[in-house]
């Protein structure tokens, strides 16, 4: 075997020394390659989802949300002493009510309650300004009940009931001073509230659900707002009718 110079190992050496660095530049170039395809997708997917819920929000803000409510209870008139209570609740509300996340046809609604001190077989009503007519007995409930298909309007309602042949007249008084938020206030509120609720419901401008709103008095007013989704889950939501604030909330399934 002939000896090999010192110059010839070096050369030798140095040759392999550049041979391995130019194999590790390339794997350093591919690797940054890879990560560089790989950080190009994480971000495009994000200006994607960044994209797609700004599209979202866009469209939520350009819904009136108003025009999906198929229950909206906007006032209530309340008679009491220490032996009965009469309620009226005055709504305008789909018609056949079906909680189906589809809003259908309203129409004016209202709803006569009498809890009654006594006993009776008839109770009859009229009055003024509502329409009157025999009641029926809710044994559920314990009160008589009568509802229509109308408005009833004013600060107060007069009517009578006739409880087996003895007449009764009460007034009736509006709870809902003009300190009272409106359905469609409440309604906004919970939208406030909660906008990414309305923006995943929201596809291409269009509400996927029906939304109840309904007054509700124990010594102060209050409002109930359901958000029902077609998939039967109902988010719930309870505001106070005077400052607008969101009490409590709830999800369900009906």
């Amino acid at each position: 075997m002939p000896r090999m110079s010192v110059f010839s190992i070096f050369f030798i050496l140095a040759q392999q020394k550049i041979k391995c660095k130019c194999l590790k530049n390339i794997h350093k170039r591919r690797t940054h390659n890879i990560l560089y395809s790989m950080r190009k997708l994480v971000y495009i997917s994000i200006l994607a989802a960044a994209l797609t819920a700004a599209s979202s929000a866009a469209c939520a803000k350009n819904v009136n949300y108003s025009d999906y409510i198929s229950e909206m209870r906007t006032a209530i008139y309340l008679y009491e002493d220490d032996s009965e209570s009469i309620k009226i609740y005055c709504s305008e509300k789909e018609s056949p009510f079906v909680a189906d996340g589809i809003k259908g046809q309203t129409g004016g609604l209202v709803e006569i309650y009498a809890t009654l001190d006594g006993s009776f077989d008839e109770v009859n009503v009229s009055g003024g300004n509502i329409s009157g007519g025999d009641m029926s007995y809710l044994t559920v409930k314990d009160c008589w009940y009568l509802s229509y298909s109308g408005i009833a309007e004013g600060d107060e309602i007069a009517l009578t009931l006739n409880r087996d042949g003895q007449t009764k007249d009460y007034t009736l008084i509006k709870v809902a001073g003009e300190n009272v938020i409106s359905c469609e206030q409440a309604l906004q509120c919970v939208i406030e509230h909660d906008e990414t609720l309305f923006e995943r419901m929201t596809v291409n401008g269009i509400f996927e659900g029906e939304i109840f709103v309904r007054l509700l008095y124990d010594e102060n007013c209050y409002y109930y707002v359901g958000v029902c989704g077609r998939d039967g889950n109902i988010h719930a939501f309870l505001v106070d009718g005077n400052s607008g604030r969101i009490i409590a909330e709830r999800e369900h399934r009906i």
